[in-house]
């Protein structure tokens, strides 16, 4: 039983919540048995109840990491399973393979599970007794990140230290991770395979043709994202992946001076 262990966040804002019902159907079509309290996090309040999940948001405007520190005083858990509102669980979730996550969690004093193999880079040595579970090297850029995974409400709360937006955020998490000492892990079993559907407010190819093949799931208009965009997009995550460290920045500074963005490029400027 997961009810008295874990209570689900769901990150999202007002300009989002065209996605809400969608993520919903599938998270209770794909994770039905789940018996926890699960909460979206939004930038306002709405008038959008739902029977199962409640919403809420701080009475005034502030960055998303302080909508996190605001969610935190809702969990009365000691983990907290994190997710966004654009990805869409599309496959059924194994309830006990999350129960042993978890418990593991607890056993071995573990501060963060990550459910997403990427960035693989940050993969180290295997968990002995686990199937494709293997522990992390903090160092690595986004070794610690927002996909979808399960946290320690206290290294959670570490991470708050001062407000930013989601990406600057996240961009900063493995550093967070080392000054915390955290143990972490990441699953490369599919314990939570997501739909990845947005990206700059448009709809990605692949969501796109998931929803005509599944209609009913999302009822939006939004547009459809570039394929120029999709590229750079992949291309970006190719360097971060396969580019070896030491041509690392200078490639960056190309792919920036070019025209893209890099949140861990406006990191290293910040904390020069």
């Amino acid at each position: 039983m997961l009810k008295d262990k874990i209570t689900c966040l769901i990150f999202s804002c007002d300009k989002f919540s065209d996605l809400w019902e969608g993520n919903l159907k599938l998270l209770r079509q794909n994770w039905g048995d789940r018996d926890f309290d699960t909460y979206i996090v939004s930038d306002k309040e709405s008038n959008c109840t739902f029977p199962d999940v409640k919403i809420i948001a701080p009475k005034k405007e502030v960055e998303w990491s302080d909508r996190l520190k605001f969610a935190l005083q809702y969990v009365k858990t000691e983990y907290v399973f994190v997710t966004l509102d654009d990805y869409f669980l599309i496959e059924p979730v194994n309830t006990k393979r999350m129960e042993s996550l978890v418990n593991l969690m607890i056993s071995d004093k573990y501060d963060y599970i990550r459910l997403f193999k990427n960035p693989t880079n940050a993969t180290g040595e295997p968990v002995l007794g686990y199937d494709k579970l293997y522990h992390i090297r903090n160092q690595a850029n986004y070794s610690v990140n927002l996909y979808s995974g399960f946290w320690t409400k206290e290294f959670l709360s570490y991470c708050v230290r001062e407000p930013r937006s989601a990406w600057m955020f996240e961009v900063t998490l493995h550093k967070q991770a080392v000054l915390y000492n955290a143990k972490c892990l990441v699953s490369c079993n599919k314990d939570y395979v997501i739909l990845d559907v947005v990206r700059k407010g448009k709809l990605l190819h692949n969501a796109a043709r998931y929803f005509k093949k599944h209609p009913g799931i999302y009822e939006g208009n939004r547009e459809l994202q570039s394929t120029k965009y999709e590229f750079k997009l992949w291309w970006k995550t190719f360097v971060q992946e396969h580019v070896p460290s030491w041509l690392f920045k200078p490639v960056r500074a190309i792919y920036v001076k070019f025209g893209g963005q890099s949140f861990t490029y406006q990191k290293d400027r910040e904390y020069k």
